[in-house]
């Protein structure tokens, strides 16, 4: 089973527009591979906790980039918290004590 506790980390490396370079599979391999030993090594010291590294490879051309979008969704009684009670608790604090201003007399 995997597990459920999983630290991602997203890289991506941006090629600058008008660069005229002809970037081939070799290369963009051979650089994933450098990456990822490098992180490999880095690893066991830097997240001790973790048994295993996944890696997701992609090289991808980006014709139309949009930027992520942040949408409200209708409210639910499911995704919505309830609204603040007003205290009428006496002014009692956390541990059940009456909140005042006077000094507790000495015991």
């Amino acid at each position: 089973m995997p597990s459920r506790r999983v630290l991602k980390l997203t890289f991506e490396f941006h090629v600058p527009e008008g660069l005229d370079t002809n970037i081939r599979s070799a290369r963009v391999d051979s650089a994933t591979d450098q990456i990822v030993g490098a992180v490999r090594e880095l690893a066991p010291e830097a997240f001790p906790w973790a048994d295993e590294l996944t890696v997701h490879r992609e090289w991808s051309y980006r014709w139309l980039e949009r930027r992520p979008e942040t949408l409200p969704l209708p409210a639910t009684d499911k995704n919505t918290a309830p609204k603040s009670a007003p205290d009428h608790d006496g002014g009692a604090d956390e541990g059940g004590a009456a909140a005042t201003d006077e000094a507790a007399p000495d015991a």
